[in-house]
């Protein structure tokens, strides 16, 4: 059985979207052989299942945190340091002590990240762990990271994130051999910062199937399957991605309804114009792994409705089931990492 930590109190919508979410993962699922350990303040999660309809006694247990949470706007340093009897830290200790087997939350990333690192540790070749998600593109899918966990990246982290994206590509997208490419802010060699020249360096001279540097609107057009950038770029990409498609989609609904012409269209092509929301709202690839960590986290949007936290619920048990941690563990071992080149970037 899958035991999945669910941090109840993050985000910005907390109990409403985690608890709603866990109700809804449970109206699609048929997966029954999956048990949730609810992390924050019993009341108030007593409350919201009572109002939901598939949430049954048998598949749950609740730990007491009260309203002590950490808050969107704390430093890691202060979650490190305050955070213990937390939701989030006390759902990630719950995983660290085995207790479950995958944590999931829409907290602050900074602390999340801060806080897996220190209790689940990483593997042994890897610096820091990355945030990563599957993105669709015309192509198909393509691996991104890091989309938030990493702001500021060395070119040996940016090296790590290359190597590790292209192990979560063979495990998840099944793809042999992943490209891979630097998003940068031009194809050229003369372009970029040090540490984006030092990782180009590196990349064209080893095994990884690298294609150079890529451009953000080669993000959706499929050019390589694993984009790797640093997390300031990555999370700034990763909204505008999704800000634009709210865009889209809400000019079109208004489109098709400001004229009869438009309202008949509409009529006759709902299906596909719902296909074509359903296949880019953002809420349907929700559920990005922390990369690079000895157990699996999963980091929600903060901004996560009840949906896109049911997909987060998802895409975790998926990952669970997987034996991820594993598989990530022995693909990094089969692509190595040149230890002499990680530590010449750490002394510049």
């Amino acid at each position: 059985m899958i035991k999945v930590a669910l941090d109840a109190m993050g985000g910005d919508l907390g109990i409403t979207a985690s608890i709603h979410g866990l109700d809804y993962y449970l109206s699609k699922s048929a997966n029954l052989k999956v048990f949730f350990n609810i992390f924050g303040n019993k009341k108030q999660i007593e409350d919201s299942i009572s109002k939901c309809k598939n949430i049954s006694s048998d598949i749950y247990e609740i730990f007491e945190t009260g309203d002590k949470k950490i808050n969107s706007n704390d430093k890691p340093s202060v979650a490190i340091r305050k955070g213990k009897g937390s939701s989030m830290f006390d759902a990630i200790s719950h995983v660290a002590n085995e207790k479950s087997n995958v944590v999931v939350s829409s907290g602050n990333t900074g602390a999340y990240m801060a806080l897996s690192k220190m209790l689940l540790g990483t593997i042994e070749e890897i610096e820091r762990p990355a945030l990563v998600c599957v993105m669709p593109n015309i192509k198909g899918k393509s691996v991104m990271l890091d989309l938030g966990a990493n702001v500021d990246c060395s070119s040996s982290k940016l090296i790590q994130f290359a190597l590790m994206g292209q192990a979560v590509a063979r495990v998840l997208l099944k793809i042999n051999n992943p490209s891979v490419g630097l998003l940068n802010i031009g194809t050229e060699r003369s372009k970029g910062t040090n540490a984006l020249e030092e990782a180009f360096d590196f990349l064209s001279g080893s095994d990884i199937n690298f294609i150079g540097f890529i451009e953000g609107v080669d993000i959706t057009k499929g050019t390589a399957d694993v984009i790797v950038t640093d997390g300031f770029s990555g999370n700034i990409s990763l909204k505008t991605m999704e800000g634009t498609i709210r865009y889209l989609t809400s000019l079109a609904q208004a489109e098709l309804k400001s004229s009869i012409l438009g309202k008949i269209g509409y009529l006759f092509g709902r299906n596909i114009v719902k296909s074509i929301k359903n296949a880019i709202d953002p809420r349907n690839h929700n559920g990005a792994p922390l990369v690079g960590l000895q157990k699996i986290a999963v980091k929600s949007h903060g901004n996560s409705d009840h949906i896109g936290f049911s997909n987060a619920i998802s895409a975790a048990v998926n990952l669970a089931e997987s034996d991820f941690v594993n598989n990530i563990k022995e693909a990094i071992s089969i692509i190595g990492i040149d230890k002499s080149n990680e530590n010449n970037n750490k002394k510049r």
